[in-house]
C-alpha cells in the first residue's frame, strides 16, 4: 500500500468516520490481505512433499519486514471465526519475496493439522514479526554441520538457503535423520542441491528402514572432522539432548540450537493464589502454568507456541513469585514481563491481565 495512503488512512479523522470498525475492516473488503499495520499474507502454493506435511508458499503484504535466516513467526488463521495461531520456522532466504514454511502434521494440533489436510492456494494467513536467534552471525562458516531430525529440517533449510543465495557454500555436512525417505521433508531439493554444489554433502538416516540412530560412532562416521565445524542443529527434544553432548564432546566450536519441541518440564503444577488485577478475577495457581491457570479462570490470554518460543503469551506481573517450568527456578519478581506458558505460580502472583 502506498505510504501516503497510509498515513491518509491511519488519521484520527478516517478511524473516526469508519468507528465502531476499523480501517482494516473496510479493506478486508478489498482484499484481506490489506492492513495499515498487520502483517499478512496469501498461499499461493501449498504442496504436500509428504503425507503428512504441507510447503506452504506465502506472498505477505508489505507490513512484512523480512527475516535472518532460521528464524519464525506465529502463522495464524481463521477457524470457526476465531483465530488460531501458531509458531512455525521460515525455510525460505531472507530478501526472497515469498516466504516459505513448512508443517508438518503433530498428533492432536488443532492448526497444524488443519493446515496438512486443508491449506490451499489463495488461502489468507496471518503473520507475526520474525523471531529468534538461530541464525546471528553476517557470514558463514568455512566449515560447518547441519543436523536435523523430522520437521527441525525447515530452520535448518533457511540457513542453507541462505548461504546458496549468498554464493558462501564452503565446505557443509548436512546430516538429517527421518523414518523413511516418503517421511522426509526436502528430500529432493537437498539431493539436487548436492549435486550442484560441491561444497554441500547430505547424509541421509532412515531410522525405520535399518539406519543408524545417532551415536557417537555412527557421528564419528559420517563427519569426522567434526572439531573443525562449527553447528546448528534442529530435531525433536530426545535428538537434540542426544546429540548436544557428541558434539560437545567432540568439539569446541559454537553449536547453536533451535527448539521446536516444548522446552517446558512435564510437571507444571504451581501453588499459590494468581490474582488477574484487570479482570478482577482470583484462581488457584496450582493448575498448570499460569496461562493454563488464566484459560481455567475463563480468561482469553494472547499465545501462540505454548512453549516458550514466540513470547506472544507475555504479561506483566506486578508482583510474586513465579516457577520457570523449564528450569524449576523460583524468582521473585515485581513489574517484569514472563511467558505465561513457561512459568507457574510458586506462591501468590499479582498478573496485569
Amino acid at each position: 500500500m502506498n505510504p501516503v495512503m497510509k498515513k491518509v488512512l491511519g488519521s484520527s479523522v478516517v478511524s473516526a468516520l469508519t468507528s465502531p470498525l476499523s480501517v482494516d475492516d473496510y479493506l478486508a473488503l478489498i482484499d484481506g490481505r490489506l492492513s495499515l499495520t498487520e502483517p499478512r499474507g496469501r498461499v499461493t502454493h501449498a504442496v504436500r512433499q509428504t503425507p503428512d506435511s504441507v510447503t506452504l508458499v506465502i506472498e505477505p503484504n508489505d507490513n512484512w519486514r523480512g527475516h535472518r535466516p532460521g528464524q519464525h513467526v506465529l502463522l495464524g488463521v481463521d477457524l470457526d471465526g476465531v483465530r488460531h495461531s501458531r509458531c512455525f520456522s521460515v525455510a525460505s532466504a531472507p530478501g526472497e519475496k515469498m516466504l516459505e514454511i513448512t508443517v508438518k502434521r503433530n498428533g492432536d494440533g488443532r492448526v497444524s493439522n488443519y493446515l496438512v489436510d486443508h491449506a490451499t492456494r489463495g488461502q489468507l494467513v496471518y503473520l507475526s514479526p520474525a523471531e529468534g536467534e538461530f541464525y546471528a552471525q553476517s557470514r558463514a562458516p568455512q566449515q560447518a554441520l547441519l543436523l536435523s531430525a523430522g520437521s527441525g529440517i525447515t530452520p535448518v533449510m533457511g540457513v542453507l538457503r541462505h548461504w546458496i543465495a549468498r554464493g558462501e557454500l564452503h565446505d557443509v555436512v548436512f546430516v538429517h535423520y527421518a523414518r523413511t525417505r516418503a517421511d522426509m521433508i526436502y528430500a529432493e531439493e537437498l539431493e539436487a542441491l548436492a549435486a550442484r554444489h560441491s561444497g554441500l554433502r547430505v547424509e541421509s538416516v532412515f531410522t525405520a528402514d535399518g539406519g543408524q540412530r545417532l551415536d557417537d560412532a555412527s557421528l564419528q562416521n559420517m563427519v569426522s572432522d567434526l572439531a573443525a565445524r562449527e553447528t546448528w542443529m534442529c530435531g525433536p527434544a530426545g535428538f537434540m539432548d542426544a546429540a548436544e553432548p557428541l558434539i560437545t564432546a567432540r568439539s569446541d566450536a559454537p553449536l547453536h540450537r533451535e527448539h521446536f519441541a516444548a522446552t517446558r518440564r512435564d510437571a507444571a503444577q504451581g501453588e499459590g493464589a494468581v490474582q488477574f488485577l484487570k479482570s478482577d478475577v482470583a484462581a488457584s495457581g496450582e493448575s498448570g502454568s499460569l496461562l493454563e491457570v488464566a484459560e481455567g479462570a475463563g480468561l482469553k490470554p494472547n499465545y501462540g507456541c505454548r512453549m516458550g518460543i514466540c513470547h506472544a503469551c507475555k504479561c506483566r506481573v506486578a508482583e510474586g513469585s513465579v516457577r520457570d517450568l523449564r528450569t524449576n527456578r523460583v524468582r521473585q519478581v515485581r513489574d517484569t514481563d514472563i511467558q505465561l506458558c513457561i512459568h507457574a505460580a510458586a506462591g501468590d502472583v499479582a498478573v496485569e491481565l
